[in-house]
């Protein structure tokens, strides 16, 4: 489903799940993953969907607090989980960074950045959610599955 496809979802079609707030610290990020796992868990979320979403939500949650908080724990990331009328998962990830252009990053199959320390976290993101859309400057990721 292209980004335009979901532009007809409004707050009435969608159903809150969660909503959490976490510290800039990278120890804080289990808590909300935990939670979401539960949630899915409770949904009867297929395993396998299940684990690509958490792999893709602790690549966000990793982000967020790395890049977006600076690791800085007065800083706060903010997790939503939501579903909308056909039982599709939304996560959106907030940061209050500076945010970036998610259209600069690198590609990390190209020879020159295969052993880049950093880098690969959107790209797999990407490979694992079904529709990856930035907000805001790219400080917020919303992260559709199917």
């Amino acid at each position: 489903m292209s980004p335009e496809s979901n532009k007809g979802f409004t707050g009435s079609d969608l159903s809150d799940l969660l909503d959490l707030s976490i510290p800039g610290d990278t120890n804080a990020i289990s808590g909300v993953t935990d939670a979401v796992s539960s949630t899915l868990a409770d949904l009867e979320v297929a395993e396998e969907k299940r684990l690509e979403i958490m792999l893709a939500l602790q690549e966000a949650l990793v982000n967020a607090v790395l890049h977006g908080c600076k690791n800085d724990s007065s800083k706060h990331v903010r997790c939503r989980v939501r579903r909308d009328t056909n039982d599709r998962i939304l996560i959106v990830v907030t940061d209050p960074g500076p945010g970036f252009n998610p259209e600069k990053l690198l590609d990390p199959r190209r020879p020159e950045n295969v052993h880049a320390d950093h880098g690969r976290g959107v790209y797999l993101i990407r490979q694992l959610m079904d529709d990856v859309q930035f907000a805001d400057g790219g400080k917020e990721i919303k992260m559709w599955k199917f």
